[in-house]
């Protein structure tokens, strides 16, 4: 939806910050990495960047240059991921698992108690059993996910 123009003149007079300079700095230097200007048209526009007042001055140094997205760093996603209904799903049924495995376990140890106290504790081989299984499903609940740590790759063909 475009801006009437009444706004955009209104946009175009209001006062430029330091970080609006900056940004626009940051994206002429892009520019001259890309090709697009050369060294003397940079400092050039760098110095009409560093002394401009209004947003309308700034944009009219970069009015001939396409809009340069900036660039994301090292590892970071792509855009933020919304909330996956999936992963709380997971959790829920996690704790659940885990619930069941220490209260069947803890009934183990009070029949094994009663029964066989001081004696073998053969409790310990269900434990052992379950419990791999339980460290399996906490690895795939909380442990490190391919599909969050890698970049999303476009399909090869």
């Amino acid at each position: 939806m475009d801006r009437e123009p009444g706004e955009q003149e209104r946009r175009a007079s209001l006062r430029a910050s330091d970080a609006d300079r900056e940004r626009v700095a940051e994206a002429l230097r892009q520019h001259h990495v890309d090709g697009r200007l050369d060294a003397e048209e940079l400092g050039q526009r760098l110095d009409r960047v560093y002394a401009a007042k209004t947003l309308g001055e700034l944009e009219a140094i970069t009015t001939d240059l396409p809009p340069i997205q900036v660039p994301a760093r090292a590892g970071a996603p792509l855009r933020p991921r919304p909330p996956d209904p999936g992963r709380a799903k997971a959790k829920a049924a996690f704790q659940r698992h885990l619930f069941t495995y220490a209260w069947v376990n803890g009934l183990l140890v009070a029949i094994w108690a009663l029964t066989n106290f001081g004696g073998y504790f053969w409790p310990v081989w269900p434990m052992l059993g379950w419990g791999i299984g339980l460290a399996s499903h906490a690895f795939s609940v909380y442990g490190p996910r391919a599909d969050e740590d890698e970049p999303r790759r476009r399909g090869s063909g």
